[in-house]
């Protein structure tokens, strides 16, 4: 299968990424979940340090679909530190009741699974909420459910989600907004359903949409477009895995956005975000490591890797 960027530019990039997070692994870490608390294990939500962990674990549970990134001696390190703070920070106390936190914690629960780590603990106390009927009843849209339901399934959990083609009936792909009045959050939306309808690559994609797959595509062409004349590197990254997920015959547009993302990596090895890339455009003072600003765009573009190396 074709690849959005050569051989010698995916493992320099992949190298800068790597470098970046072990480095700065710390800044993943996340409270231990067994501390004394004020507030009651129904009011407990996630933060940005356990999303941004939750998030780095998806593209280590990516990674194992490459062997390539397998046998990557920083793609190991980074595993075996993201495990360590799972086991050093109770990640698991008290899943039953802090029922905000589930989100991310099926999402752990999965990555461990494709490291073939088992926690049966763990997975009891998550299939115990689902068993409750309160996940999969509970007032959200269509992508939250989608979410949710992609890595429940991968946790091997028993589940009363609707079909994925009810999801998609009642989803935003099949009522995209203009893209004249088209906002970021409409955006994560197009893309997040596309990764979990999509597994990533793996779902027949135009069997799956059928009629509605070229305007879908074209979609995500124009979305795509958009993004790299913004300096939005963080959806372009995102719009770029989508074209993996649409399985794509990419275009010399495509290759030129990855390039452009490829171009858009620091010498310390991060990928910028908006306030980074708004600082360096008004000559502020540089926001270079604001990691709440850059490390998720240095996450989406290690998916995007992971999705380049899986071939």
């Amino acid at each position: 299968m074709e690849t959005l960027l050569e051989k010698k530019d995916q493992i320099q990039m992949l190298d800068g990424i790597l470098h970046w997070l072990n480095a700065n692994i710390e800044k993943f870490q996340i409270p231990i979940e067994a501390a004394p608390s004020t507030c009651g294990p129904e009011e407990i939500t996630a933060d940005i340090k356990r999303k941004a962990f939750s998030e780095l674990g998806l593209a280590i549970r990516l990674a194992q679909r490459s062997p390539f990134l397998q046998q990557h001696p920083e793609m190991k390190k980074l595993q075996k530190s993201w495990v360590d703070i799972i086991d050093s920070q109770d990640f698991f106390f008290d899943t039953r009741r802090r029922l905000q936190l589930y989100p991310h914690r099926v999402v752990a629960y999965s990555v461990l699974r494709s490291l073939g780590i088992e926690n049966d603990a763990a997975k009891s106390d998550l299939q115990a909420v689902l068993d409750r009927g309160f996940m999969e009843n509970a007032e959200r849209n269509a992508w939250e459910k989608l979410d949710m339901k992609y890595y429940i399934k991968a946790c091997g959990l028993n589940h009363k989600f609707p079909s994925d083609e009810y999801l998609l009936k009642y989803s935003s792909l099949t009522n995209l907004p203009n893209l004249a009045y088209v906002q970021n959050l409409d955006l994560y939306g197009l893309t997040h359903l596309l990764f979990h309808f999509a597994d990533f690559g793996d779902i027949d994609m135009k069997q799956f949409l059928q009629q509605d797959y070229k305007h879908i595509q074209d979609y995500t062409d124009l979305s795509l477009s958009m993004s790299v004349v913004k300096q939005d590197w963080d959806l372009t990254a995102e719009l770029l895995i989508n074209q993996y997920c649409l399985q794509k015959t990419f275009s010399e547009f495509d290759r030129h956005a990855a390039a452009t993302l490829l171009k858009a990596q620091q010498s310390s090895g991060f990928i910028p975000g908006r306030e980074w890339v708004i600082a360096q455009k008004t000559e502020t003072e540089p926001a270079s490591h604001i990691f709440e600003d850059v490390y998720h765009p240095t996450i989406v573009s290690l998916i995007l890797l992971d999705c380049e190396l899986m071939n």
